[in-house]
């Protein structure tokens, strides 16, 4: 517990300098933190505090000469330590481990856009890596509250946790964008559950959990997540469906044109009459008597003619 009280002190120090500093000569702004749009759950105050926290370890961590995926996969490995501390019980340590997780997630992105190492293939990694440090430390309050009714709430938020992820990436796969939206996002998860964890053993050895399962702080962030999670999850699936359906064309259907059928009678009135052809002999005859009736009046014509 020595390791975790002294990460505690260091935050709290950190806060109270944080906050004199804005006092007397004005709040430090981040300008990635102006650019993302403001959230319910997670106020812009205490994300300028956090940036300007790590400023002095990104700084280190740039003069190392640290790389992006190395940081993601530090995360990694920070979110199964949280995940394995969790399921046996060290909410503390796995609260702390899991708060660290998300500080590297933020460096790496940082980092790399400090060093000119923003990469389609480095986006894709941390958020795979993402959804794998997610699922660690849900796996291990899994285990944890296993016999509990808490179960079902800590699968549901898990569920909500991939599906808000999930919107925003398939959205965005459709061409829509500004999809930071919902109160309950990536840094708000991970700021609620961690903080829950760091600070459930405080609570439960000062009021104990009553009729809740052990560590009632936790039981409170995962109902939290559970609720909020999907709630986000559903306003990106709305926001995009109204977004696609207003950009989608029109399609006119116009009716078949239908070609009525001739009726039997008609078919055999527009039949076309047979050809008949004639025999040699009845040729000749036709042709004898023919050259026979202009002989006969020949003749007539001429005396008239005279």
């Amino acid at each position: 517990m020595g390791p975790c009280f002294a990460v505690m002190a260091y935050f709290i120090v950190s806060f109270a300098v944080f906050s004199a500093r804005t006092w007397i000569k004005g709040m430090p702004v981040d300008n990635e933190v102006v650019g993302r749009p403001a959230s319910a759950m997670l106020s812009r105050y205490f994300r300028h505090f956090i940036m300007w926290m790590l400023a002095p370890w990104q700084r280190g961590v740039v003069k190392l000469g640290i790389t992006p995926n190395m940081l993601t996969f530090a995360s990694l490995v920070a979110a199964l330590g949280a995940g394995v501390a969790v399921a046996v019980g060290h909410f503390a340590l796995g609260g702390w481990l899991y708060i660290l997780c998300g500080i590297l997630d933020i460096l790496d992105g940082r980092v790399a856009r400090i060093r000119a190492q923003v990469t389609s293939s480095g986006a894709f990694f941390d958020s795979v890596i993402d959804r794998y440090a997610e699922l660690f430390v849900f796996g291990g309050l899994t285990i944890f509250y296993k016999d509990s009714w808490v179960l079902y709430a800590v699968l549901l938020a898990s569920l909500g946790s991939l599906m808000v992820s999930y919107t925003r990436a398939r959205g965005e796969s459709l061409g829509v964008t500004n999809l930071n939206i919902g109160v309950m996002q990536r840094p708000e998860r991970l700021v609620y559950l961690g903080t829950s964890m760091v600070f459930a053993p405080l609570v439960e050895a000062a009021f104990g959990h009553g009729a809740l399962p052990m560590y009632a702080l936790v039981v409170a962030g995962v109902l939290l997540l559970a609720v909020s999670t999907n709630m986000t999850a559903v306003r990106r699936v709305r926001h995009t469906m109204a977004i696609l359906d207003a950009a989608q064309v029109p399609v006119v259907h116009q009716a078949p044109v239908v070609v009525a059928e001739p009726r039997p009678e008609q078919r055999i009135d527009q039949r076309p009459e047979p050809r008949t052809e004639q025999r040699p002999e009845r040729q000749m005859m036709a042709s004898s008597s023919s050259s026979t009736s202009v002989g006969k009046l020949m003749p007539l014509r001429a005396a008239g003619s005279r």
